[in-house]
């Protein structure tokens, strides 16, 4: 099972780091995959959750491929992106969720399998999660699961 830091969180939320290229390459440093938002706009790509806020290069995210997981914030990204040939997917609030790598991101944790990434992003989901067979696992306090 792949163990996701969500924005580069590892043992908790940190508003002031989460999807900063530092904190990210800190979580990969340790380790850890790393789910990040993306948006795309003015030709520019941005990472930022609720908007863009620190300017990325897509070189930047190329390097990284093989660790990111990229939540595309707009159309744009998404359509640019996987242009890119990177592991990207896109939801607002689905159940369930293709990645571009045929995985699946699954919040309805009622029905899944070794195609599934889960969020359990609170310290709480973690705590009262009860281990299944699923190919990964993404949170604010992903560390939890590494010791």
């Amino acid at each position: 099972m792949i163990l996701i830091s969500h924005r580069g969180n590892i043992n908790g939320v940190n508003l002031e780091r989460e999807n900063n290229q530092s904190y990210i390459q800190e979580a990969i440093d340790l380790g850890y995959d790393v789910e990040i938002d993306v948006w795309y706009e003015h030709n520019q790509f941005y990472l930022g959750h609720d908007k863009p806020q620190y300017q990325v290069d897509l070189n930047w995210l190329l390097e990284r491929k093989n660790n990111l997981w990229i939540h595309c914030k707009n159309f744009d990204a998404l359509s640019e992106l996987l242009n890119a040939n990177l592991r990207v997917f896109y939801h607002l609030q689905e159940e369930y969720t293709i990645i571009s790598d045929k995985h699946i991101w699954a919040h309805n944790l009622n029905e899944v399998d070794e195609k599934c990434i889960i969020p359990l992003i609170n310290k709480s989901d973690i705590e009262k999660w009860t281990p299944i067979s699923v190919y990964g696992v993404c949170s604010d306090y992903i560390g939890l699961l590494s010791d």
